[in-house]
């Protein structure tokens, strides 16, 4: 409606209409669409969460039975870090450190809440949100690798691009889930609509390649490959099919271009191959990654409490490097175990509900192949107070109450009535 239309004798406009459903939606899409930036804590992400959880959970947020099991085993996670906490709280940092990590394991259990009703739309929301967010992030990595601000340095680790983030290695599998949910957009578009998403994909995928990160780098061809893998196990047809797998060829192709004219930039071509290589200095050897592996693990047997939070690094002068010897060194057995509990049941059950014909089965597809790769790359990087690896998982766990519901109320009644049809 016009200014001029408003004006005329019978016309009104419509009132704007304060919606709290519209306010908390928009309050979770804000929150996801500011997670580029996170270099203090809290960062705007960490507030507008928690400002969100409230509000659900003042106006109503349903607690599914079918998402005890994920809850318990969050909370039984989170009571080892609380045990083994109390022989370190003496310690600098533990307990701001084991907090924070209560505080993520709270986000993931929202984001389960959140996604168990309204599924269809609300993982809609949250994937275009992100999108928008990393393509704001992959623009950042290109600013700040290339010089094109004056606060250039302020976007870089080491010469590594990491954004408005603090480390490259956990901006770069940020990026991850928006390039799959491109990537598998364009597997379903036109040609217009695929030039179009080839702007966004582009940039978040430069994120990734100058981030430097060899981990990234594998998560996104192995996410990539799962989910192209699962698309077409649910395809509906032959020419569909064949169609996900040209334009895949094609978009493969495009990657290979894209990363022969950066490593036309000297600068990208030696830190390329410095990265590149599969065993780096701090890798193998004595003293290596691997190698305190081991160690690590010898005294995780021996420590049923854990030997508490940084304490590993001021015995072996290293960092773990492994979400789940961290989850039996940090939490003890009671944590370390609900944490292999954790990953099994949520790996099980993602791939029992994945292919089910939901509505939302694309998204769902794309977050569970991101966390699953993510999940492996964990057992060589701690991945524990990773934001979004614990949105991802509280998605999972919507995902599955959502699925299991959608199924009762349309396979259970289709199996009925052909039972009696038969009869």
């Amino acid at each position: 409606m016009s200014d001029a239309d408003a004006l005329r004798p019978g016309t009104a406009r419509r009132p704007l209409i304060f919606s709290m459903d519209g306010f908390r939606e928009g309050l979770v899409f804000i929150a996801i669409l500011s997670s580029f930036f996170v270099q203090f804590e809290p960062a705007p992400y960490d507030l507008l969460i928690v400002a969100a959880f409230a509000l659900f959970a003042f106006t109503g947020l349903g607690l599914p039975r079918a998402l005890l099991p994920f809850l318990l085993l969050v909370i039984l996670y989170q009571l080892g870090a609380v045990l083994t906490l109390t022989t370190v709280l003496d310690r600098e940092n533990t307990a701001r450190w084991t907090m924070i990590g209560a505080f993520l394991a709270v986000t993931g259990v929202f984001f389960s809440f959140y996604l168990a009703e309204r599924t269809e739309s609300r993982a809609r929301r949250i994937a275009q949100a992100w999108l928008i967010a990393g393509t704001v992030g992959g623009a950042l990595a290109i600013v700040g690798y290339f010089h094109l601000v004056p606060f250039s340095e302020n976007l870089l680790r080491y010469g590594r691009a990491m954004g408005l983030f603090k480390d490259p290695n956990v901006y770069a599998p940020w990026l991850v889930f928006p390039a799959v949910v491109i990537i598998q957009r364009l597997y379903g578009s036109g040609l217009k609509r695929s030039l179009l998403l080839m702007m966004p994909l582009g940039l978040i995928v430069a994120g990734v390649l100058l981030s430097f990160s060899r981990g990234a780098w594998g998560h996104l061809i192995a996410s990539t490959a799962m989910m192209t893998a699962l698309t077409v196990l649910v395809a509906p047809s032959a020419g569909r099919r064949a169609r996900i797998l040209v334009t895949c060829v094609a978009a493969v192709v495009a990657a290979a271009l894209l990363v022969v004219a950066l490593l036309q930039i000297p600068a990208v071509q030696q830190l390329m191959e410095q990265r590149a290589s599969l065993e780096q200095s701090y890798d193998v050897g004595h003293g290596g990654r691997f190698a305190n592996h081991t160690i690590g693990w010898r005294m995780a047997l021996e420590e049923p409490l854990g030997i508490g939070i940084f304490q590993f690094a001021k015995k072996v002068g290293a960092d773990v490097h492994n979400t789940y010897l961290n989850g039996f060194l940090s939490y003890g057995w009671l944590g370390g175990i609900s944490l292999l509990a954790i990953t099994s049941l949520t790996v099980v059950l993602g791939f029992r509900y994945v292919l089910a014909p939901t509505p939302w089965r694309p998204i769902f597809i794309c977050a569970f192949s991101t966390w699953a790769v993510l999940m492996i790359e964990a057992a060589v990087i701690d991945v524990d107070h990773w934001r979004h690896q614990w949105m991802l998982l509280g998605m999972m766990w919507g995902f599955f109450v959502a699925t299991a519901a959608w199924e009762r109320r349309t396979v259970a009644p289709q199996a009925i009535g052909l039972i009696s049809a038969r009869g």
